[in-house]
């Protein structure tokens, strides 16, 4: 029954509760009891036990937004585009765009489980796609494959690929057991070992996994993975955050540990030194605390060591220790939160706290310093996914995490500690909702040193809702009444994959993110996504419908009036019980045409036949949303480090590097970053909408290296190659 609770619960872990009465009822498994030591108490809400309001009612609040017309929408191409296949068997299949062969178009890889070959998806410039997995050396059949990144770690001016892998689900084994010599011990090592390909530069990959990462090779069940040059030696170094083998991603019982996480740091010569523990960036301890405040320990049975949220007697099929006393990572992210010109590293955690790194590297020493409490940005939440623009247009770059969402505050809270936000929501320690940090510059805190000043903001930020498929929170009749009511993009759904982008190319910032946890039909998280267009000011306006944008298929977008009788959301499946279940999101320009794409995958696994009443295996679909256009400029910037020229400067990718793009006076901001969210990495080119604009007055870069550069009096509608200049 452990086995059935993690399949049909696996990743946020909370279970497929209320959403129908025949649905299969998962089993919780004893752990050891555990401990509690005496601190400080937290005051607990009283709990009532009643059932949630029924779905049957549009919030009355619900305005018509504005008209269709002015939205272009998108469409999603993938059953023509995607000649090879458009269907993953994958519970986490990851979505990588990146130029493998260098030939100035985007291509796409995509992830699958065991026995099945990843995509690799070269671009055809004809609008559709081959899958050259095979030929490249890059299907990996063996492995069971999660997140990716690609990255050029040689600096030979291609990129070469990590491809991360998961614990397989049902075998009852973690990865302790395929630390063995013995023949099972290696196939183990095989499937659930992560390998790192360079790129040939001919449209071929080597497997250098051995070679390059010796007796570290990464065991542990990867999400997803970031590429950054985290000492500033030119070299890029890879970060990868590891979550649970699948058969304990529990969030029912007060032990909910993950694995540790991974840093490779570059040695320039295709080898790589594991160094995450001794650079502070491997973990943290968990937090669970009991309904008065005090944290549940649990009591190592040979070392007599207590640990916080974590059983050590937890043991898996051969009797090995079950995962670390960390956290479950879903997404990584690199990028300059204090302005200081170095990567620091963020970290979402399903079940757990994030954790925010600052980089406080020297030469020769890599070394980061923990300042998520410091900053007010560590609530223990389900945290999956991150995406990083200028949203409120103040040429600072924000951050949006994406969390279970609203949900939740449809049920009764959780009384049973546990990692489930639904547990953790009830204290000041913990929330379900997503995180808009607003960007409020650097300051400097006694004790701690400088820190970026993040605030969340999502509570305030102004949300026009979609009259065709608003929140189910924002009807008040719908909330539990032991919860207050969320409001403004709080009041929002389920987040795996996010990704800022312009999508109207009008110089503001758009945000779509997609996620669900669980099949359509039986899901606690009835979650489609969600495309907000941004003012640049700061509020946002849903157009998921009118933008075409639903992760559903088969969608009916013929009537989207709210006010036409015609218009019914059931026979046209603009609903979201009719949702998928969504996981990686990238954005990148896939036709050459100056407007943002974007690209989503799904989770296969079963889904709920309600006329046979059984769970039947279903393929995951991968979205390929082609942006309609418009008329609006645009400048597509492809950076160059020297470090692929002469050896000098910047990395080749330019990783790390932050431009600055004015136009008459408004100014726009965005850096170069190799991993974006969960299990997926956007397009390394920086796209910037001009609006009227037909040329840009001023592009400043600020490169890796320490080098400044200046260009003015650029045109529009092109993709610029700027090169790192010389000393």
């Amino acid at each position: 029954m452990r086995i059935l609770t993690a399949v049909l619960t696996i990743a946020v872990g909370i279970f497929v509760f209320a959403c129908s009465d025949d649905a299969p009822q998962p089993v919780a498994v004893p752990v050891s009891s555990p401990s509690v030591a005496s601190v400080a108490s937290t005051p607990v809400p009283q709990v009532a036990v009643s059932t949630p309001v029924p779905d049957t009612q549009v919030p009355a609040a619900v305005e018509e937004a504005t008209a269709a017309s002015d939205i272009t929408p998108f469409t999603n191409v993938a059953p023509l585009a995607l000649k090879d296949g458009f269907e993953v068997s994958n519970y986490r299949p990851s979505a990588v765009v990146f130029d493998y062969d260098n030939d100035g178009d985007q291509d796409l890889y995509v992830t699958q489980h065991a026995d099945h070959s990843n995509f690799l998806y070269d671009n055809q410039g004809d609008g559709t796609f081959k899958d050259v997995s095979g030929d490249a050396g890059v299907d990996l059949t063996i492995q069971n494959s999660s997140g990716a990144i690609a990255c050029d770690l040689n600096n030979d001016g291609y990129k070469d690929l990590y491809v991360g892998a998961r614990g397989i689900i049902g075998d009852g084994l973690d990865f302790r057991s395929a630390e063995g010599a013995d023949t099972d011990s290696r196939h183990l090592q095989g499937v659930i070992g992560d390998r790192l390909l360079v790129n040939e530069g001919d449209g071929a990959f080597k497997d250098i996994t051995a070679s390059a990462l010796g007796g570290e090779v990464n065991l542990r069940s990867a999400s997803s993975a970031a590429c950054a040059d985290v000492n500033g030696d030119g070299w890029l170094d890879i970060y990868v955050g590891n979550a649970v083998d699948e058969d304990w991603f529990m969030f029912d019982q007060a032990s909910h540990a993950g694995h540790y996480n991974v840093l490779y740091l570059n040695n320039r010569d295709l080898t790589f030194d594991e160094i995450a523990k001794d650079a502070g960036v491997d973990g943290g301890p968990i937090m669970l605390r009991d309904p008065d405040g005090r944290p549940i320990y649990y009591t190592d049975p040979d070392t007599g060591l207590q640990y916080e949220g974590y059983d050590p007697s937890l043991l898996d099929a051969q009797g090995n220790r079950v995962a670390d006393p960390s956290g479950r990572t879903h997404a990584v992210l690199f990028f300059d939160h204090d302005d200081d010109r170095d990567p620091d590293l963020w970290v979402a955690n399903d079940g757990h706290r994030p954790y925010v790194f600052r980089n406080d590297s020297t030469p020769g020493h890599v070394k980061f310093t923990p300042v998520a409490e410091a900053m007010g940005v560590d609530k223990s939440g389900n945290w999956m996914g991150f995406a990083v623009g200028d949203y409120d247009g103040d040429q600072d770059l924000d951050l949006f995490v994406t969390n279970a969402g609203s949900h939740l505050r449809l049920f009764e809270p959780q009384e049973e500690p546990g990692g489930d936000c639904r547990y953790t929501e009830r204290f000041d320690w913990g929330t379900c909702l997503h995180y808009l940090l607003r960007n409020d510059g650097s300051s400097q805190v006694e004790g701690v040193g400088l820190i970026g000043g993040f605030v969340d903001v999502a509570p305030q930020t102004s949300v026009a809702p979609s009259p065709l498929m608003p929140p189910r929170s924002l009807d008040s009749k719908r909330i539990h009444p032991d919860w207050e009511q969320p409001t403004g993009l709080s009041a929002y759904d389920f987040g795996y994959g996010a990704t800022f982008f312009d999508y109207d190319n009008d110089g503001d910032q758009d945000v779509y993110w997609l996620g669900s946890e669980g099949p359509p039909g039986k899901s606690s998280f009835p979650a489609a996504g969600r495309m907000l267009r941004g003012d640049g000011k700061g509020s946002f306006e849903d157009i998921t419908v009118r933008a075409q944008m639903l992760d559903i298929l088969d969608v009916d977008y013929s009537v989207l009036d709210a006010d036409d009788p015609s218009f019914n959301p059931d026979r046209q499946r603009i609903s979201s019980r009719f949702h998928l279940n969504g996981k990686a999101l990238a954005h990148a320009d896939l036709n050459g045409d100056g407007y943002l794409d974007l690209v989503g995958t799904n989770s296969s696994g079963p889904v709920w036949d309600s006329l046979t009443s059984s769970w039947e295996p279903k393929l995951g679909p991968v979205f390929v949303w082609m942006n309609g256009g418009g008329d609006n400029h645009w400048i597509s910037l492809h950076l160059k480090g020297r470090m692929s020229i002469d050896g000098t400067g910047s990395n080749s990718d330019a990783v790390g590097a932050r431009v600055y793009l004015t136009t008459g006076v408004h100014t726009q901001v965005q850096e170069v970053r190799a991993g974006s969210s969960y299990l997926s990495m956007d397009s390394i080119e920086l796209e910037f909408g001009l609006g009227d604009s037909e040329s840009v007055d001023e592009i400043r870069v600020l490169w890796p290296s320490g080098r400044d550069q200046i260009l003015e009096g650029v045109d529009a509608d092109q993709v610029l190659v700027i090169t790192e200049p010389d000393l």
